[in-house]
């Protein structure tokens, strides 16, 4: 069992599905494939999307805690099978392996957590809604329905598959990764990896870093704002001179992972676990 000095940074993947695995501009490799909040429609699409072309890797993933248990599975995958937090111990749910199947675990989260999102917003705009605008509102319910069979679609696949549930909160650790600089976009896209995480620890260190860095930035983005009125809040920010911290943070990420904080970069999963415990009533 890891203990709280040593537990290893991960994202916490609450009742909301909070997929936040890194902060400022380095994001994961399938950012660009999952759903922002441009609308229901979208969300439950890419969804579908990643079931028929993920659905394989899914089942696969999901296969190695049938009939297993925590204990085994910990020790076959050499993972640890409990993790301690302030919130709880959470316990080992399964492994996932591969590319693949981590980007296909990650956009079937992030597609939930949209669908979710969207389904809040639509039906709060359905409670709030004129009665006398009966066609409208017509309309706007079979949207909220729409939405919520897609939702309750997804659920029992990731129950199937991944063991996943509302009724359970998340730590997805990451074991094996790499970094990766990127060049060009789409098909024309030239990744090099420049970096790679042998086991969790490595990969907190790296997230401590990425986080502190953000924080820096963050502070001196509140800073001026401060020094704004309300009608200058409303206009886009100016690009900031880096302050002295946040060019020796800088220096010392490049010296490490030849990764420069204020650049885009790709993160690719290789082996992660997913760890669980039940949501506080």
């Amino acid at each position: 069992m890891l203990s709280k000095n040593t537990l290893v940074m991960v994202a916490t993947i609450l009742v909301s599905v909070v997929i936040g695995f890194f902060l400022g501009k380095i994001k994961t490799a399938d950012d660009g494939g999952v759903t922002s909040d441009s609308g229901a429609a979208n969300a439950s699409a890419d969804a579908g999307q990643a079931q028929q072309t993920g659905g394989q890797s899914g089942e696969q993933s999901g296969e190695q805690a049938k009939g297993m248990s925590a204990t085994e599975l910990a020790k076959l995958k050499s993972v640890p099978e409990t993790i301690e937090s302030p919130q709880g111990d959470f316990t080992l749910v399964t492994v996932i392996e591969g590319e693949e199947q981590n980007r296909f675990l990650r956009s079937s989260l992030q597609a939930v957590t949209n669908q979710r999102r969207n389904l809040a917003i639509l039906t709060q705009r359905f409670n709030q809604m004129d009665p006398k605008l009966a066609q409208q509102r017509e309309l706007l319910a079979g949207e909220v329905n729409q939405v919520r069979q897609a939702l309750e679609q997804n659920l029992r696949f990731m129950a199937q598959n991944f063991g996943y549930t509302l009724a359970n909160n998340y730590l997805l650790v990451p074991h094996n990764a790499t970094l990766s600089s990127v060049v060009g976009e789409g098909d024309d896209q030239l990744k090099t990896v420049i970096h790679t995480f042998a086991d969790s620890e490595s990969y907190k260190k790296f997230q401590e870093k990425t986080d502190a860095y953000t924080k820096l930035k963050r502070d001196q983005v509140m800073a001026y704002r401060e020094t704004l009125t309300e009608a200058e809040k409303q206009q886009p920010l100016p690009k900031m001179p880096l302050t002295d911290a946040m060019k020796k943070a800088g220096r010392a990420m490049i010296k490490q992972y030849k990764c420069d904080p204020e650049r885009n970069y790709v993160i690719e999963f290789q082996k992660a676990a997913l760890y669980f415990r039940p949501s506080q009533q």
